[in-house]
């Protein structure tokens, strides 16, 4: 028979569809091996701002009636909340328990991490990719980022045995929410609202808005993975250290996703507000991680050991979850041939 001929169609096809994990693994493995790029890119001013650019996009795209349902889903709050501020730190410490990793600073920054609240960019960046409800996504990382701040110290002494009386820059933080999140978002609003010429750009060019979102949520880990790189973080451990962590935190995070979406399914949860407690409370946050991290004592171990499961972990859910928003993605699309 003949060979099978190359199609680009299909390549490009299949590229634009797995775009967000393609350049998550793209991300990886430039950082790793080439780790000055990302340092030097990391140095621009759009690093800094691509979590605005991301909910700018999301408040240009974000529909009204999407709001009004966000606000009246009290049972989808309600599941969001509790999973991110109890729930999944409570299943994440009792799984690390369970699998102790060899080195015991490793356990430690794995009950460390998942103990944290939701992450304030991918997670809502996630469920807008995928379709969900983005209003819903951003009120409950809202709720969970500025209420994590005071069940954080709570959580590490009560589930975790871990630094009691840890003491957080509560007003800083909340500063930093708005900043972040909320004005962008605003701003997006109304620029979204402001003319009917608006309005038909943003729904003629939703492809390349979304390929911008993708674009800052690819730059961050980049960037991060470059620095950790560059700074000998993971020439601290072995490459077995590196996949144990992984697999652990991986496994942890498949089984937050799996409570999330099971329970959602439970309470009869629409498809997309599902899709935002989904990917939106499996998530955990690395720089709260790594604040807190900051403020513990010294006698809790060695915090260069400690920090890598906080980072690894947040690699390991970002890449799972991009392909999971492909994966579902490609599931509605069958559905909706059908």
């Amino acid at each position: 028979p003949p060979p099978p001929k190359f199609d680009l169609g299909v390549v490009l096809a299949f590229a634009k569809a797995q775009l967000l994990p393609i350049g998550l693994l793209w991300a990886i493995l430039f950082g790793l091996y080439y780790p000055a790029a990302g340092v030097a890119f990391g140095e621009l001013p759009i690093v800094r701002y691509a979590p605005h650019g991301i909910f700018f996009v999301g408040g240009l795209m974000l529909r009204t009636n999407e709001a009004k349902e966000a606000v009246r889903a009290y049972k989808a709050i309600l599941l969001g909340v509790s999973s991110i501020l109890l729930f999944t730190s409570a299943i994440g410490v009792q799984i690390v328990k369970l699998l102790p990793l060899p080195v015991h600073d490793f356990s430690i920054g794995a009950a460390l991490f998942v103990c944290m609240p939701c992450t304030i960019q991918s997670g809502a960046a996630l469920s807008l990719k995928a379709g969900g409800n983005f209003a819903l996504s951003l009120l409950i990382t809202v709720l969970c980022s500025t209420g994590g701040i005071f069940t954080v110290p709570l959580v590490l002494d009560r589930i975790a045995d871990i630094g009691g009386g840890i003491h957080l820059p509560v007003k800083a933080m909340i500063l930093k929410l708005v900043e972040t999140a909320l004005l962008p978002l605003i701003a997006g609003k109304v620029v979204a609202s402001s003319s009917k010429k608006i309005k038909s750009f943003v729904k003629n060019y939703r492809f390349y808005l979304s390929l911008f979102v993708t674009f800052c949520v690819v730059i961050t880990p980049w960037v991060q993975i470059s620095r950790s790189a560059s700074n000998g973080v993971f020439n601290l451990v072995s490459a077995s250290d590196v996949t144990g962590i992984v697999s652990l935190l991986s496994l942890t995070h498949i089984v937050f996703l799996g409570w999330t979406f099971f329970t959602s399914r439970m309470l009869g949860l629409t498809t997309a507000m599902t899709k935002s407690v989904v990917f939106v409370a499996s998530s955990k946050t690395l720089p709260l991680a790594l604040m807190v991290l900051g403020v513990l004592p010294a006698r809790i171990g060695d915090k260069g050991l400690i920090a890598l499961p906080c980072i690894l972990g947040h690699f390991s859910q970002i890449i799972i979850d991009s392909c999971l928003v492909s994966a579902w993605k490609k599931t509605d699309e069958n559905e909706a041939e059908e």
